[in-house]
């Protein structure tokens, strides 16, 4: 009998330890699976003010669902209002001309949406930003979750000097751009047939791609005798990346935040860190500055602020990095000839010289630096 008992326990302790790991899964009431999510602002200093709606989704399908059609103003409270424009994918734009952007004016936002919801924020003031000293890198090795995965990169920082009569709240978003190469040019392709293009075709060998960091930065300097910020950490670029192999450029956007606003990217920025939200667009607990005036129970996320806004570029090449990262490009051996190659895969380009083609067929990325996401046309504010 002690046998039997000594054989089933495992059995038990399986059943047990698989029922701790069930993964959770909340049952969500209807009202809670959609809910409109209002992000943007006015900017004083930006050409375009841009607001984005969407909803958010379900737990167990994340996307993004975008509104379109709504009716979006942007007023004052000076009496002055502002249109804005349906651009597509619940993106929004208006041109608001600085004059009206001015320190200590406040600004709200008025949504009616297509199913009748009437959403609106808090007014939010217009606060005077410092300018940014400096944005700068030094060589760093950053340590991986095990203590011997030791990654060299670059480490960005930032330097701020403000004036007493400049907001104590700060925010910064983060774009990187930078240059990348397809190994080949397009010269030899097989379509049933060996086709030699003369000259190469070089048109996609050259991209540059721009991104936006998706981390969160703020600071507050209302606890500190100075208004003043030095060696910020901004984002950690790895060796293990294409990034630094070309050319690199860091942009940094600078806003002033009001209190209220400061507290929702700050919650922002901490919910980040912990891994992320229960909905797929914004955090459940974070509560913004946005109203559903039709129905008063139903919360709507995000916020709608408005700041000065500054900002700093800094450019690099060859920071000093030994770069060790995995090429797109892998080139397979045909040891049987083109004819391995299946129609499905035509145009298939093969490696290759001016005089003849190799029994080597190259995958696309290896002539084709967009599928990387980024575009073969050069930005204007590129130096190299």
């Amino acid at each position: 009998m002690l046998r039997n008992n000594i054989a089933i326990a495992p059995f038990i302790l399986f059943v047990f330890l698989w029922g701790c790991e069930k993964p959770f899964d909340p049952k969500l009431k209807g009202s809670d699976a959609r809910k409109y999510v209002i992000n943007g602002g006015v900017y004083a200093g930006d050409s375009l003010q841009r607001l984005t709606i969407s909803q958010t989704s379900a737990i167990s399908n994340p996307e993004y669902l975008p509104v379109s059609l709504c009716q979006v103003i942007i007023t004052d409270d000076r009496g002055n209002s502002f249109t804005m424009t349906d651009v597509g994918n619940g993106n929004y734009q208006a041109n608001i001309d600085q004059a009206y952007l001015i320190p200590g004016t406040a600004f709200k936002v008025e949504i009616n949406t297509p199913d009748g919801s009437r959403l609106e924020s808090d007014y939010d003031t217009l606060l005077p930003v410092s300018t940014i000293e400096a944005v700068y890198y030094e060589i760093e090795v950053h340590e991986g979750n095990n203590p011997d995965d030791l990654t060299p990169g670059v480490q960005f920082f930032l330097d701020m000097q403000g004036s007493s009569n400049d907001s104590r709240n700060y925010r910064w978003s983060v774009f990187e751009t930078y240059e990348y190469h397809s190994m080949y040019a397009r010269e030899w392709y097989y379509d049933g047939e060996v086709h030699h293009i003369v000259p190469p075709d070089s048109s996609t060998m050259y991209c540059w791609r721009t991104v936006k960091i998706a981390e969160i930065f703020t600071l507050t300097t209302s606890n500190l005798n100075e208004n003043a910020i030095v060696s910020y950490p901004l984002h950690f670029v790895s060796n293990r990346s294409v990034r630094m192999e070309y050319g690199y450029s860091l942009l940094v956007k600078q806003y002033a935040l009001s209190n209220a606003a400061y507290i929702y990217w700050d919650q922002m920025r901490q919910n980040s860190l912990q891994g992320g939200s229960l909905y797929e667009t914004q955090p459940l607990a974070i509560k913004g500055n946005m109203h559903h005036l039709s129905t008063t129970d139903q919360e709507v996320l995000g916020f709608f602020g408005a700041s000065q806004v500054v900002s700093r570029r800094i450019f690099l090449t060859n920071p000093g990095l030994n770069l060790d990262y995995n090429s797109f490009c892998s080139p397979t051996i045909l040891r049987k000839g083109v004819r391995e190659i299946d129609s499905r895969y035509f145009p298939a380009f093969l490696m290759g010289d001016a005089m003849t083609y190799y029994p080597v067929w190259l995958n696309d990325e290896c002539v084709d630096c967009t599928l990387m996401g980024g575009v073969t046309v050069k930005p204007d504010f590129w130096p190299y």
